[in-house]
């Protein structure tokens, strides 16, 4: 992944960034000959710490390795591992937990696994446990099952490649509507008419309300010389899927996302062409910058607003209960001239009406916007 081709970016604001998709651990780096690396927390923190960044969410490499790999780790040693995983003063590291459908025929090891501390998401990578999605979709599904059960945004790697392919994602996501799942690289390497295809999908999925859907903007069709179809996708990921689902990450510190010179060229990259979208609009810029750069991530993976009733809902329904307790009084106001005695009953009905219809709404509502 070269990144010649943005070379012109430099960061050189202050703004806080929380990056959305870091790793530590070994893997063969097909970038590097091959070559065995082992990444490791200080590789992450030296990389993002000159550049502002607060929070890193961080996935093991071992942990999503196949099974008949050297580096494989199961996903309970790999759990107990990265549950030690912290940073320092100034970045925050936050853990997902390595998942392994397809390795493993049902939940009851990740279910231990989680136990092993706190998590921030559940971590898929078909690609490089070798568990295609289409030929394992049960266990996938209920893994994401445990992950909604459990709050934990679901979080897959995304390509094009018969293993991880973006459109078994999303029919995933579609079996749990409700419940976050994110696709880091949108679809990794894809080329620019696939890519333009996925993001269409993904954007066709949020507005039917059928899947909830997110997207990190790692690597794209790879940095090398590619700056302007980036550009480009990165401003139809803005138009179709729009600026309050996408979230920035790295994938750090795999290749050149290991030097602090190379990631900050990768984040002017990003907020110059965001700012080249919101053209003549300062305002809108800054609001987008802000929720791509740390407010998404901090909602999804930290706050989970997504987990609570829509905030529109609760006002409407403060509404209703405001028309609800006006009409009773009114009816005891009628009871009362005509000397007729009011029993608790009446007031007890129109709140457990009130109560039913929250209910149904609370049971029946699409995913929240964040």
């Amino acid at each position: 992944m070269k990144i010649q081709g943005i070379s012109g970016f430099a960061f050189k604001g202050n703004r806080e960034i929380f990056d959305v998709h870091g790793h530590v651990g070994k893997m063969y780096d097909g970038m590097h000959g091959n070559k065995l690396m082992d990444y490791s927390v200080n590789n992450i923190i030296s990389t993002v710490e000159p550049h502002n960044v607060k929070g890193v969410m961080v996935s093991s490499l071992s942990g999503l390795s196949a099974l008949d790999s050297d580096i494989f780790q199961s996903e309970v040693d790999n759990a107990k591992e990265m549950a030690k995983l912290s940073g320092n003063e100034k970045v925050k590291l936050y853990p997902l937990i390595s998942c392994q459908p397809g390795i493993s025929k049902d939940t009851s090891a990740i279910t231990q696994a989680l136990e092993s501390g706190e998590f921030y998401g559940m971590k898929f990578h078909p690609s490089n446990t070798n568990m295609p999605i289409k030929d394992n979709f049960e266990i996938y599904s209920q893994y994401m099952n445990l992950a909604q059960e459990k709050r934990l945004p679901s979080v897959f790697h995304s390509v094009t490649d018969g293993k991880s392919d973006p459109e078994q994602i999303i029919k995933l996501a579609k079996k749990h509507p409700n419940h976050p799942v994110v696709l880091y690289h949108i679809d990794l390497m894809a080329n620019p008419e696939q890519m333009t295809k996925t993001i269409d999908d993904i954007s066709k999925a949020i507005k039917t309300g059928e899947a909830n859907l997110f997207v990190d903007i790692s690597w794209l069709t790879g940095m090398g010389n590619n700056a302007e179809t980036n550009k480009g996708i990165l401003k139809q990921a803005l138009e179709k899927i729009g600026e309050n689902r996408i979230m920035f990450g790295s994938d750090t510190p795999i290749s050149e996302m290991g030097t602090k010179e190379e990631y900050g060229k990768f984040v002017g990259f990003i907020e110059n062409t965001i700012k080249e979208f919101y053209k003549d609009k300062p305002e809108e810029a800054e609001k987008a910058l802000n929720k791509i750069f740390s407010g998404n991530a901090e909602n999804l993976f930290v706050n989970k607003t997504w987990a609570q009733p829509n905030s529109e809902e609760i006002f409407d329904l403060g509404q209703e209960a405001r028309k609800t307790i006006k009409n009773v009084k009114k009816e005891i106001k009628k009871s009362i001239h005509k000397g007729w005695f009011v029993v608790g009953g009446v007031v007890a009905l129109g709140v457990g009406v009130l109560l039913d219809k929250f209910l149904i709404k609370k049971e029946n509502s699409n995913p929240p916007k964040q």
